[in-house]
């Protein structure tokens, strides 16, 4: 373990802008219209936090906003300042339609090569990896193809039978996304395989949220457990309303959601927006619950980084050891802590 670190978010759906220090907004990067500007103040507010690295994630979007923003995401690394961006993770479309979760259910689309090769053009390849149900039609091949082209390929927000999983690890999936949430939503029977297996199987890495809200603290011991420390990825789905002042309500996705504070103090984002807990924090619940230390650094830097290899390499990112755009996180008084 290493006196500095500097954690990879791989699921930050944006984040705030502030004027003068004053929250004045936020940003979705599935807002058609994205800027290098906005881009730049999302990135410097995680990088206060602690970020080493951020992976904007556009949530199910319009063919108009993978269009317009993927460009401006690739835009950013020809900048100092966005050599902590890493190549975007789309959550969606290809998402089941019982498990939706807080994305446009209108967006929503069955998975196709042919929609699937439109991103990629309209990203100039700038794809680090994609979310998507292994159970819809045509999802085998999407994957197949999508992994072919160093593109990443993790399984959420879907509800199949296991052998749907097996065959789409068969095809080239890695990855399996914020399990427990927004995932399987029909009653779990005593013998059911599908979460077994994506709390045991190695041939894919599991990403969970350490927050303390989207799922029990059993539930990541019990991963970090079966999974061993290399193969369990922590994430915090930042909600573009991370940083609101409380209370704050906001229009986003098609919805309304309210920031506001739950029965025991935390702050959270109504209803199924994402989280307002910073990486950072999910690491120190982590830590709290009794996930070891070198546990929780591999969940979110050498894990994650093994997971994006792919398009890293394929797009020629070589990540420092210790980058000059953030000053990551220090381990001070049995907390991780933003460096100075």
């Amino acid at each position: 373990m290493n006196a500095r670190c500097y954690p990879a978010s791989l699921q930050v759906n944006g984040g705030p802008i502030f004027q003068d220090g004053v929250w004045s907004g936020f940003v979705a990067f599935d807002t058609p219209g994205l800027t290098l500007d906005q881009v730049k103040a999302v990135a410097e507010y995680y990088y206060g936090l602690g970020y080493g690295y951020v992976c904007p994630t556009l949530v199910t979007a319009s063919a108009e906003a993978y269009q317009t923003n993927l460009p401006v995401l690739r835009q950013a690394r020809d900048f100092e300042w966005g050599q902590g961006i890493l190549p975007p993770h789309l959550e969606g479309p290809f998402l089941a339609p019982e498990c939706i979760g807080a994305h446009n259910p209108a967006l929503r689309q069955d998975p196709t090569v042919g929609f699937a090769a439109k991103l990629l053009e309209w990203s100039g390849g700038f794809i680090g990896w994609l979310t998507m149900a292994s159970e819809r039609p045509g999802a085998p091949e999407v994957i197949r193809y999508l992994a072919d082209q160093g593109v990443s390929v993790s399984l959420g927000h879907q509800n199949p039978h296991v052998e749907q999983i097996q065959a789409g690890l068969a095809a080239g999936a890695t990855g399996f996304t914020h399990v427990m949430n927004a995932a399987t939503r029909d009653q779990f029977g005593a013998k059911d395989l599908r979460m077994v297996a994506q709390f045991t199987d190695r041939r894919a890495w599991s990403m969970i949220i350490p927050d303390a809200i989207h799922v029990p603290e059993y539930a990541v011991q019990l991963m970090s457990q079966a999974k061993g420390p290399d193969k369990v990825i922590f994430v915090a789905d930042e909600s573009p309303l991370i940083g609101a002042p409380v209370p704050t309500t906001a229009q986003l996705w098609g919805r309304t959601f309210e920031v506001r504070l739950d029965g025991a103090g935390r702050v959270r984002s109504y209803d199924l927006s994402g989280s307002c807990t910073s990486l950072i924090e999910c690491m120190n619940i982590a830590l709290g619950w009794g996930i070891p230390r070198d546990t929780v650094e591999r969940a979110v830097t050498t894990n994650a980084m093994a997971f994006l290899r792919p398009a890293l390499d394929r797009l020629g990112i070589r990540l420092d050891e210790a980058p000059t755009h953030c000053p990551g996180v220090v381990f001070q008084d049995s907390a991780y802590i933003p460096a100075q």
